[in-house]
Protein backbone atom coordinates (compact mmCIF):
# COMPACT_ATOMS: atom_id res chain seq x y z
CA UNK A 1 0.00 0.00 0.00
CA UNK A 2 1.31 3.45 -0.89
CA UNK A 3 2.37 5.63 2.03
CA UNK A 4 -0.16 8.30 1.14
CA UNK A 5 -3.01 5.80 1.59
CA UNK A 6 -1.59 4.69 4.93
CA UNK A 7 -1.27 8.31 6.13
CA UNK A 8 -4.77 9.11 4.93
CA UNK A 9 -6.37 6.16 6.71
CA UNK A 10 -4.39 6.82 9.89
CA UNK A 11 -5.40 10.50 9.86
CA UNK A 12 -9.05 9.46 9.57
CA UNK A 13 -8.66 7.17 12.57
CA UNK A 14 -6.96 9.94 14.58
CA UNK A 15 -9.79 12.30 13.68
CA UNK A 16 -12.47 9.78 14.67
CA UNK A 17 -10.67 8.84 17.88
CA UNK A 18 -10.73 12.46 19.04
CA UNK A 19 -14.29 13.08 17.72
CA UNK A 20 -13.10 15.86 15.44
CA UNK A 21 -15.07 17.12 12.44
CA UNK A 22 -12.17 17.99 10.15
CA UNK A 23 -8.81 16.50 9.27
CA UNK A 24 -6.16 19.20 9.56
CA UNK A 25 -2.40 19.34 9.13
CA UNK A 26 -2.13 18.35 12.82
CA UNK A 27 -3.90 15.05 12.13
CA UNK A 28 -1.62 14.45 9.14
CA UNK A 29 1.40 15.14 11.36
CA UNK A 30 0.15 12.64 13.95
CA UNK A 31 -0.33 10.05 11.19
CA UNK A 32 3.20 10.69 9.94
CA UNK A 33 4.57 10.12 13.43
CA UNK A 34 2.70 6.80 13.53
CA UNK A 35 3.94 5.69 10.10
CA UNK A 36 7.47 7.06 9.70
CA UNK A 37 8.27 7.59 13.38
CA UNK A 38 9.42 10.59 15.43
CA UNK A 39 13.16 9.91 15.24
CA UNK A 40 15.01 13.13 14.41
CA UNK A 41 11.96 15.29 15.04
CA UNK A 42 12.23 18.27 17.42
CA UNK A 43 8.70 17.60 18.66
CA UNK A 44 7.39 14.45 20.31
CA UNK A 45 4.24 12.48 19.56
CA UNK A 46 3.04 13.37 23.07
CA UNK A 47 3.24 17.07 22.21
CA UNK A 48 1.12 16.49 19.11
CA UNK A 49 -1.49 14.60 21.14
CA UNK A 50 -1.72 17.54 23.55
CA UNK A 51 -2.44 19.85 20.64
CA UNK A 52 -5.07 17.44 19.33
CA UNK A 53 -6.78 17.47 22.72
CA UNK A 54 -7.23 21.24 22.39
CA UNK A 55 -9.46 20.89 19.30
CA UNK A 56 -13.19 21.02 20.19
CA UNK A 57 -15.03 17.71 20.14
CA UNK A 58 -17.88 17.32 17.61
CA UNK A 59 -20.07 14.30 18.10
CA UNK A 60 -21.47 12.36 15.08
CA UNK A 61 -20.03 14.83 12.57
CA UNK A 62 -19.26 14.02 8.95
CA UNK A 63 -15.49 14.16 8.52
CA UNK A 64 -14.17 16.73 6.07
CA UNK A 65 -10.60 17.73 5.24
CA UNK A 66 -9.00 21.15 5.22
CA UNK A 67 -7.47 22.49 2.02
CA UNK A 68 -4.00 22.54 3.59
CA UNK A 69 -4.27 18.94 4.81
CA UNK A 70 -5.39 17.81 1.35
CA UNK A 71 -2.44 19.59 -0.26
CA UNK A 72 -0.03 17.92 2.16
CA UNK A 73 -1.52 14.49 1.45
CA UNK A 74 -0.90 15.02 -2.26
CA UNK A 75 2.82 15.38 -1.56
CA UNK A 76 3.30 12.25 0.54
CA UNK A 77 4.26 9.92 -2.32
CA UNK A 78 6.31 12.47 -4.28
CA UNK A 79 8.44 14.11 -1.57
CA UNK A 80 10.43 12.90 1.44
CA UNK A 81 7.85 12.20 4.21
CA UNK A 82 10.42 13.02 6.90
CA UNK A 83 10.92 16.49 5.42
CA UNK A 84 7.15 16.93 5.19
CA UNK A 85 6.81 15.87 8.84
CA UNK A 86 9.43 18.37 9.97
CA UNK A 87 7.98 21.17 7.83
CA UNK A 88 4.51 20.69 9.35
CA UNK A 89 6.02 20.52 12.84
CA UNK A 90 7.75 23.87 12.34
CA UNK A 91 4.56 25.36 10.99
CA UNK A 92 2.56 24.26 14.04
CA UNK A 93 5.01 24.51 16.92
CA UNK A 94 7.51 27.13 15.83
CA UNK A 95 5.66 29.65 13.64
CA UNK A 96 7.68 32.47 12.19
CA UNK A 97 6.59 36.08 12.72
CA UNK A 98 5.20 38.08 9.78
CA UNK A 99 7.89 39.40 7.45
CA UNK A 100 6.33 42.86 7.01
CA UNK A 101 7.75 45.67 9.17
CA UNK A 102 6.56 49.00 10.52
CA UNK A 103 3.72 50.20 12.71
CA UNK A 104 1.11 49.16 10.14
CA UNK A 105 2.28 45.55 9.98
CA UNK A 106 -0.28 42.95 11.11
CA UNK A 107 -0.16 42.28 14.87
CA UNK A 108 2.57 44.90 15.31
CA UNK A 109 3.09 45.46 19.02
CA UNK A 110 0.61 42.75 19.97
CA UNK A 111 1.26 40.85 23.19
CA UNK A 112 0.07 37.52 21.78
CA UNK A 113 2.17 35.07 19.75
CA UNK A 114 2.78 35.88 16.09
CA UNK A 115 0.54 34.29 13.45
CA UNK A 116 1.96 31.09 11.96
CA UNK A 117 3.40 31.31 8.50
CA UNK A 118 1.57 29.52 5.71
CA UNK A 119 2.56 25.98 4.86
CA UNK A 120 3.48 26.25 1.20
CA UNK A 121 3.68 22.86 -0.57
CA UNK A 122 5.11 22.81 -4.05
CA UNK A 123 2.10 21.07 -5.61
CA UNK A 124 -1.50 22.11 -4.94
CA UNK A 125 -3.83 19.44 -6.28
CA UNK A 126 -6.95 21.55 -6.07
CA UNK A 127 -5.75 24.46 -8.16
CA UNK A 128 -7.10 24.62 -11.68
CA UNK A 129 -4.68 23.26 -14.23
CA UNK A 130 -3.09 25.94 -16.39
CA UNK A 131 -4.74 26.35 -19.76
CA UNK A 132 -2.77 24.43 -22.40
CA UNK A 133 -1.10 26.41 -25.12
CA UNK A 134 -3.37 25.75 -28.06
CA UNK A 135 -2.59 27.50 -31.36
CA UNK A 136 -6.25 27.26 -32.35
CA UNK A 137 -7.46 28.72 -29.09
CA UNK A 138 -7.38 32.29 -30.32
CA UNK A 139 -8.80 31.53 -33.75
CA UNK A 140 -12.09 33.11 -34.68
CA UNK A 141 -14.34 30.75 -36.62
CA UNK A 142 -17.46 31.91 -38.35
CA UNK A 143 -20.79 30.70 -37.05
CA UNK A 144 -21.62 29.35 -40.49
CA UNK A 145 -18.43 27.25 -40.61
CA UNK A 146 -19.05 25.54 -37.28
CA UNK A 147 -22.75 24.99 -38.05
CA UNK A 148 -21.79 23.39 -41.35
CA UNK A 149 -19.48 20.99 -39.50
CA UNK A 150 -22.27 20.15 -37.06
CA UNK A 151 -24.77 19.51 -39.84
CA UNK A 152 -22.30 17.29 -41.72
CA UNK A 153 -22.21 14.75 -38.88
CA UNK A 154 -23.66 11.33 -39.69
CA UNK A 155 -27.17 10.88 -38.33
CA UNK A 156 -28.25 12.80 -35.19
CA UNK A 157 -31.06 14.53 -37.13
CA UNK A 158 -33.06 15.46 -34.02
CA UNK A 159 -30.04 16.64 -32.03
CA UNK A 160 -28.73 18.75 -34.91
CA UNK A 161 -32.16 20.34 -35.39
CA UNK A 162 -32.37 21.21 -31.69
CA UNK A 163 -28.84 22.66 -31.56
CA UNK A 164 -29.49 24.75 -34.68
CA UNK A 165 -32.70 26.13 -33.15
CA UNK A 166 -30.96 26.83 -29.83
CA UNK A 167 -28.08 28.70 -31.50
CA UNK A 168 -30.59 30.64 -33.62
CA UNK A 169 -32.19 31.97 -30.44
CA UNK A 170 -28.81 33.14 -29.12
CA UNK A 171 -27.97 34.76 -32.46
CA UNK A 172 -31.31 36.56 -32.41
CA UNK A 173 -30.68 37.78 -28.86
CA UNK A 174 -27.34 39.27 -29.91
CA UNK A 175 -29.04 41.16 -32.73
CA UNK A 176 -31.79 42.32 -30.37
CA UNK A 177 -29.18 43.75 -28.00
CA UNK A 178 -27.60 45.65 -30.91
CA UNK A 179 -31.02 47.19 -31.60
CA UNK A 180 -31.57 48.01 -27.91
CA UNK A 181 -34.26 45.34 -27.59
CA UNK A 182 -34.55 43.13 -24.53
CA UNK A 183 -33.12 39.63 -25.13
CA UNK A 184 -35.15 36.52 -24.44
CA UNK A 185 -33.66 34.72 -21.44
CA UNK A 186 -31.96 31.50 -22.59
CA UNK A 187 -29.16 29.90 -20.58
CA UNK A 188 -25.96 28.40 -21.95
CA UNK A 189 -26.30 25.16 -20.00
CA UNK A 190 -27.52 22.01 -21.75
CA UNK A 191 -28.64 18.47 -20.99
CA UNK A 192 -27.69 15.80 -23.55
CA UNK A 193 -29.77 12.62 -23.31
CA UNK A 194 -29.20 9.35 -25.13
CA UNK A 195 -27.23 6.11 -25.27
CA UNK A 196 -23.42 5.96 -25.20
CA UNK A 197 -21.66 6.31 -28.54
CA UNK A 198 -24.19 8.72 -30.06
CA UNK A 199 -21.79 11.62 -30.52
CA UNK A 200 -22.60 13.64 -27.40
CA UNK A 201 -18.97 14.56 -26.69
CA UNK A 202 -18.41 15.53 -30.33
CA UNK A 203 -21.45 17.79 -30.34
CA UNK A 204 -20.45 19.29 -26.96
CA UNK A 205 -17.13 20.37 -28.50
CA UNK A 206 -18.99 21.93 -31.40
CA UNK A 207 -21.33 23.73 -29.00
CA UNK A 208 -18.30 25.27 -27.29
CA UNK A 209 -16.99 26.44 -30.66
CA UNK A 210 -20.43 27.78 -31.58
CA UNK A 211 -20.54 29.78 -28.34
CA UNK A 212 -17.13 31.24 -29.14
CA UNK A 213 -18.05 31.98 -32.76
CA UNK A 214 -21.19 33.82 -31.72
CA UNK A 215 -19.36 35.74 -29.00
CA UNK A 216 -20.99 34.11 -25.97
CA UNK A 217 -17.83 32.53 -24.49
CA UNK A 218 -14.20 33.61 -24.60
CA UNK A 219 -12.54 30.31 -25.54
CA UNK A 220 -15.24 27.72 -26.12
CA UNK A 221 -12.77 25.02 -25.02
CA UNK A 222 -14.26 21.74 -23.75
CA UNK A 223 -13.15 20.33 -20.39
CA UNK A 224 -14.47 16.76 -20.12
CA UNK A 225 -14.96 15.24 -16.65
CA UNK A 226 -16.82 12.45 -14.90
CA UNK A 227 -17.68 11.72 -11.27
CA UNK A 228 -14.11 10.74 -10.33
CA UNK A 229 -12.83 14.17 -11.43
CA UNK A 230 -15.27 16.00 -9.14
CA UNK A 231 -15.83 13.79 -6.09
CA UNK A 232 -13.29 13.00 -3.37
CA UNK A 233 -13.36 11.06 -0.12
CA UNK A 234 -14.13 13.99 2.14
CA UNK A 235 -16.78 16.67 2.12
CA UNK A 236 -14.42 19.67 1.97
CA UNK A 237 -12.15 18.00 -0.55
CA UNK A 238 -15.01 17.36 -2.98
CA UNK A 239 -15.91 21.04 -3.14
CA UNK A 240 -12.30 21.96 -3.85
CA UNK A 241 -11.96 19.39 -6.65
CA UNK A 242 -15.18 20.57 -8.26
CA UNK A 243 -14.19 24.23 -7.98
CA UNK A 244 -10.85 23.46 -9.65
CA UNK A 245 -12.58 21.91 -12.67
CA UNK A 246 -15.00 24.83 -12.85
CA UNK A 247 -12.06 27.24 -12.86
CA UNK A 248 -10.36 25.17 -15.56
CA UNK A 249 -13.49 25.41 -17.72
CA UNK A 250 -13.82 29.18 -17.28
CA UNK A 251 -14.48 30.74 -20.67
CA UNK A 252 -15.46 27.38 -22.14
CA UNK A 253 -17.62 24.32 -21.57
CA UNK A 254 -17.55 21.89 -18.65
CA UNK A 255 -18.82 18.58 -20.04
CA UNK A 256 -19.89 16.05 -17.38
CA UNK A 257 -20.41 12.58 -18.83
CA UNK A 258 -22.72 10.20 -16.96
CA UNK A 259 -23.64 13.12 -14.71
CA UNK A 260 -26.41 11.08 -13.06
CA UNK A 261 -23.72 9.21 -11.12
CA UNK A 262 -23.25 12.34 -9.01
CA UNK A 263 -26.72 11.91 -7.50
CA UNK A 264 -26.44 8.14 -7.07
CA UNK A 265 -25.42 8.45 -3.41
CA UNK A 266 -27.86 11.23 -2.47
CA UNK A 267 -29.62 8.99 0.07
CA UNK A 268 -26.46 7.64 1.69
CA UNK A 269 -24.61 8.99 4.72
CA UNK A 270 -21.63 10.06 2.60
CA UNK A 271 -23.31 11.87 -0.28
CA UNK A 272 -20.18 13.48 -1.67
CA UNK A 273 -21.84 13.68 -5.09
CA UNK A 274 -24.44 16.01 -3.60
CA UNK A 275 -21.70 18.39 -2.53
CA UNK A 276 -20.29 18.39 -6.04
CA UNK A 277 -23.76 19.19 -7.40
CA UNK A 278 -24.27 22.02 -4.89
CA UNK A 279 -20.88 23.50 -5.77
CA UNK A 280 -21.72 23.24 -9.46
CA UNK A 281 -25.16 24.86 -9.04
CA UNK A 282 -23.66 27.81 -7.16
CA UNK A 283 -20.99 28.34 -9.83
CA UNK A 284 -23.60 28.20 -12.61
CA UNK A 285 -25.28 31.17 -10.97
CA UNK A 286 -22.20 33.10 -9.81
CA UNK A 287 -20.33 32.64 -13.11
CA UNK A 288 -23.36 32.90 -15.36
CA UNK A 289 -22.26 33.90 -18.83
CA UNK A 290 -18.58 33.07 -18.31
CA UNK A 291 -18.81 29.30 -18.78
CA UNK A 292 -21.33 26.65 -19.79
CA UNK A 293 -22.15 23.27 -18.28
CA UNK A 294 -23.25 20.37 -20.46
CA UNK A 295 -24.35 17.20 -18.66
CA UNK A 296 -24.93 13.91 -20.45
CA UNK A 297 -26.38 10.45 -19.85
CA UNK A 298 -29.30 8.11 -20.41
CA UNK A 299 -32.69 9.88 -20.63
CA UNK A 300 -34.29 8.32 -17.52
CA UNK A 301 -31.12 8.67 -15.44
CA UNK A 302 -30.71 12.32 -16.41
CA UNK A 303 -34.33 13.01 -15.47
CA UNK A 304 -33.60 11.68 -11.98
CA UNK A 305 -30.38 13.69 -11.85
CA UNK A 306 -32.16 16.97 -12.61
CA UNK A 307 -34.78 16.20 -9.97
CA UNK A 308 -32.09 15.51 -7.34
CA UNK A 309 -31.44 19.23 -6.75
CA UNK A 310 -33.92 22.08 -7.14
CA UNK A 311 -31.19 24.36 -8.45
CA UNK A 312 -30.47 22.05 -11.38
CA UNK A 313 -34.02 22.25 -12.72
CA UNK A 314 -33.95 26.04 -12.90
CA UNK A 315 -30.52 26.20 -14.53
CA UNK A 316 -30.94 23.49 -17.17
CA UNK A 317 -33.67 24.69 -19.48
CA UNK A 318 -32.68 22.99 -22.74
CA UNK A 319 -32.59 19.24 -23.38
CA UNK A 320 -30.99 17.82 -26.55
CA UNK A 321 -31.97 14.28 -27.50
CA UNK A 322 -29.48 11.96 -29.20
CA UNK A 323 -31.22 9.09 -30.95
CA UNK A 324 -29.55 5.74 -31.66
CA UNK A 325 -27.98 5.35 -35.09
CA UNK A 326 -29.85 3.37 -37.72
CA UNK A 327 -28.23 0.42 -39.52
CA UNK A 328 -27.50 2.57 -42.57
CA UNK A 329 -25.91 5.25 -40.38
CA UNK A 330 -23.75 2.65 -38.64
CA UNK A 331 -22.55 1.51 -42.07
CA UNK A 332 -21.62 5.12 -42.88
CA UNK A 333 -19.69 5.42 -39.60
CA UNK A 334 -17.94 2.10 -40.29
CA UNK A 335 -16.91 3.24 -43.78
CA UNK A 336 -15.66 6.55 -42.37
CA UNK A 337 -13.46 4.72 -39.86
CA UNK A 338 -12.19 2.38 -42.59
CA UNK A 339 -11.45 5.29 -44.91
CA UNK A 340 -9.43 7.04 -42.21
CA UNK A 341 -7.42 3.82 -41.80
CA UNK A 342 -6.91 3.42 -45.59
CA UNK A 343 -8.89 0.19 -45.72
CA UNK A 344 -11.27 -0.52 -48.60
CA UNK A 345 -14.74 -1.93 -48.05
CA UNK A 346 -16.14 -3.44 -51.30
CA UNK A 347 -19.88 -3.39 -51.96
CA UNK A 348 -20.38 -7.12 -51.27
CA UNK A 349 -18.61 -6.76 -47.92
CA UNK A 350 -20.69 -3.69 -47.09
CA UNK A 351 -23.87 -5.67 -47.78
CA UNK A 352 -22.68 -8.46 -45.49
CA UNK A 353 -21.85 -5.95 -42.73
CA UNK A 354 -25.37 -4.55 -43.04
CA UNK A 355 -26.82 -8.05 -42.65
CA UNK A 356 -24.64 -8.56 -39.58
CA UNK A 357 -25.76 -5.28 -38.00
CA UNK A 358 -29.44 -6.00 -38.65
CA UNK A 359 -29.04 -9.45 -37.11
CA UNK A 360 -27.18 -8.20 -34.01
CA UNK A 361 -29.32 -5.06 -33.57
CA UNK A 362 -26.79 -3.41 -31.26
CA UNK A 363 -28.26 -1.23 -28.49
CA UNK A 364 -27.27 0.45 -25.25
CA UNK A 365 -23.65 0.39 -24.09
CA UNK A 366 -22.64 -1.93 -26.94
CA UNK A 367 -24.38 0.00 -29.69
CA UNK A 368 -23.93 3.06 -31.85
CA UNK A 369 -20.52 4.52 -32.71
CA UNK A 370 -18.78 2.25 -30.23
CA UNK A 371 -20.23 -0.79 -32.01
CA UNK A 372 -18.98 0.45 -35.39
CA UNK A 373 -15.49 1.03 -33.97
CA UNK A 374 -15.36 -2.41 -32.32
CA UNK A 375 -16.62 -4.11 -35.48
CA UNK A 376 -13.93 -2.41 -37.57
CA UNK A 377 -11.19 -3.50 -35.15
CA UNK A 378 -12.47 -7.09 -35.14
CA UNK A 379 -12.60 -7.22 -38.94
CA UNK A 380 -9.16 -5.62 -39.23
CA UNK A 381 -7.77 -8.34 -36.97
CA UNK A 382 -9.37 -11.00 -39.19
CA UNK A 383 -7.97 -9.36 -42.34
CA UNK A 384 -4.41 -9.11 -41.06
CA UNK A 385 -4.50 -12.70 -39.75
CA UNK A 386 -5.51 -13.87 -43.24
CA UNK A 387 -2.59 -11.95 -44.69
CA UNK A 388 -0.14 -13.60 -42.31
CA UNK A 389 -1.58 -17.04 -43.05
CA UNK A 390 -0.92 -16.72 -46.81
CA UNK A 391 2.67 -15.72 -46.19
CA UNK A 392 2.59 -13.13 -48.99
CA UNK A 393 1.35 -10.07 -47.07
CA UNK A 394 0.29 -8.55 -50.40
CA UNK A 395 -0.90 -4.97 -50.41
CA UNK A 396 -4.51 -5.92 -51.21
CA UNK A 397 -4.56 -8.35 -48.27
CA UNK A 398 -3.64 -5.51 -45.92
CA UNK A 399 -5.95 -2.86 -47.35
CA UNK A 400 -9.17 -4.58 -48.48
CA UNK A 401 -11.83 -6.32 -46.41
CA UNK A 402 -13.36 -9.60 -47.58
CA UNK A 403 -16.70 -11.15 -46.67
CA UNK A 404 -14.92 -13.73 -44.53
CA UNK A 405 -13.69 -10.91 -42.27
CA UNK A 406 -17.26 -10.16 -41.16
CA UNK A 407 -17.99 -12.00 -37.88
CA UNK A 408 -20.20 -15.08 -38.27
CA UNK A 409 -23.85 -14.90 -37.29
CA UNK A 410 -26.78 -17.29 -37.35
CA UNK A 411 -28.37 -17.65 -40.77
CA UNK A 412 -25.32 -16.40 -42.66
CA UNK A 413 -25.07 -17.76 -46.23
CA UNK A 414 -21.74 -19.60 -46.12
CA UNK A 415 -21.84 -20.11 -49.89
CA UNK A 416 -21.03 -16.41 -50.30
CA UNK A 417 -17.92 -16.50 -48.13
CA UNK A 418 -14.45 -16.16 -49.55
CA UNK A 419 -12.62 -19.38 -48.67
CA UNK A 420 -9.28 -18.75 -46.99
CA UNK A 421 -6.87 -21.05 -45.16
CA UNK A 422 -7.13 -19.33 -41.77
CA UNK A 423 -8.88 -16.48 -39.95
CA UNK A 424 -10.61 -15.34 -36.80
CA UNK A 425 -14.38 -15.79 -36.66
Amino acid sequence: MKLRKVIEETAIEVCKRHSHAQITELHILRALHSSVGSKGSKFSTKAIDKELDKIPVTRNASISISAMAAEILALIDVEDPIEIRDEISEHIFNPKPPTSDGPDAPDAGADGPPKPRDFDPDDEIFKAKPKPKNPGRGKTESLETVLAELNSLIGLAKAKEQVNAFIAVHAANIERKKKNLAPVSVGLHLVFTGSPGTGKTTVARLVGRLYKAIGLLESGELIEVDRSDLVAGYVGQTALKTQAKIAEADGGVLFIDEAYSLSADSKSDSSFGDEAISTLVKAMEDKRGSFAVVVAGYSEDMDEFIKSNKGLKSRFQTFIEFEDYSSDELIQIFKLIANQADVNCPQDVESEILRYIEFIQPTGDDGNGRFARNLFEKMFQNMTTRAMATGSMANAELTTFAIVDVPKFEGQDTQKENKVPFGFN
